[in-house]
């Protein structure tokens, strides 16, 4: 068993991708890696992210990721192959491998999710 207190862990640094295989489009978003690669079978990693408002995930695509993301607080628009939904506490979405996506708070309090990543 592992426990892992979203207190005890340190941010990440500004801009740290997702997985080593991702380049940078979330710089300056806060990030706390609670479960990191290779401690779940087919998992990237499980995070904890928080957007201010006017805060955004620029656009981009994993070829051979699903990402997982749960609203925790907040609101905000996700963009998914130039749709655009809205998101906010309690919504749970899935963004498949190959999709264009993007994440921006578009609210006046913070954005706060967990999310995760699969291999396809």
């Amino acid at each position: 068993m592992k426990c892992v207190r979203l207190s005890d862990v340190e941010s990440s640094p500004s801009g740290m991708p997702c997985s080593s295989r991702e380049g940078d489009h979330a710089a300056g978003i806060v990030r706390k890696v609670l479960l990191g690669e290779h401690e779940l079978p087919g998992s990237v990693r499980l995070s904890h992210a928080l957007l201010a408002p006017g805060q955004s995930v620029a656009e981009h695509s994993h070829d051979d990721l699903f990402e997982v993301f749960y609203v925790l607080g907040g609101q905000g628009v996700l963009m998914v192959n130039g749709k655009s939904l809205a998101i906010a506490a309690g919504s749970c979405f899935v963004v498949e491998p190959g999709e264009l996506h993007a994440l921006g708070n578009d609210g006046s309090g913070d954005l706060t999710l967990i999310y995760f990543g699969l291999f396809a």
